[in-house]
């Protein structure tokens, strides 16, 4: 009991996470609101949306697959995917670590699961509140919130 009290106070005197986008950043364009509806037309996809992960490390986009033949071209192992962060231009790639392979999937996709996919985020550089875009060869998500 005491120490469910301790913790509840501790974390009531925190401060709250900062969600703002970083210093500087300059604000993106608007994304036209029928995007997410565009997406799944040509893509079969469904973006869920990109959040931080590894301590800030690690930037882990996930997407829902609603037309398999579609989404097809998101999963073909050639093609090398970056989340590029709109307001440097900074671009990140998936990591390649040589016993597990590239942190994506990569296996044909199935309808109505979700799938993710890890981006590098070297010192934290994306945090939340910054817009990123994901760019997997001809396939383009822009305007994504991190959170």
């Amino acid at each position: 009991m005491l120490a469910v009290a301790l913790c509840a106070l501790l974390s009531a005197s925190l401060p709250a996470p900062d969600s703002s986008p970083a210093p500087g950043a300059v604000p993106s364009p608007p994304v036209h609101p029928r995007q997410a509806t565009r997406t799944k037309r040509e893509w079969g996809i469904d973006v869920i949306g990109v959040r931080q992960t590894a301590a800030g490390y690690m930037l882990e986009f996930r997407y829902r697959v609603v037309d398999a033949q579609k989404a097809k071209p998101l999963f073909e192992r050639r093609t090398k995917p970056l989340l590029v962060d709109e307001a440097s231009g900074a671009s990140f790639a998936v990591p390649t670590p040589p016993k597990t392979g590239a942190l994506r999937n990569s296996n044909p996709p199935l309808e109505r699961h979700t799938y993710w996919m890890f981006f590098a985020n070297p010192g934290g550089f994306v945090k939340p509140g910054s817009r990123v875009s994901v760019v997997i060869g001809e396939f383009r998500a822009d305007g994504i919130v991190v959170q």
